[in-house]
């Protein structure tokens, strides 16, 4: 039977309990940024503006509205809506 040094099993379980680091969102000192870092990771990680060509942003908005509100959180705020779309659409991936 092999032995597994101990070392090894605090390496990897400190490795387990770590998360992922989460990449950087574009220009991650702008309005849109802090945006989706309020309103997207509430229930998931910040997603990437370019997992999704531009002209389909305003749909996936709209599911997670719809998402948001079914689930007891309440829709993004009104006044956020059309500068978190521009941000997204303006990094999204392009077509």
């Amino acid at each position: 039977m092999r032995r597994i040094e101990p070392g090894l099993i605090v390496l990897l379980f400190v490795a387990g309990c770590t998360p992922a680091p989460q990449p950087q969102l574009p220009d991650p000192g702008s309005q849109g940024a802090a945006l989706v870092m309020a309103n997207c990771t509430e229930c998931h990680g910040a997603p990437m503006p370019s997992v999704h060509p531009a002209k389909e942003w305003a749909g996936v908005l709209r599911r997670m509205q719809n998402w948001r509100t079914t689930k007891g959180m309440g829709p993004i705020p009104e006044k956020d809506v059309a500068p978190l779309l521009e941000y997204l659409k303006s990094h999204g991936r392009a077509e």
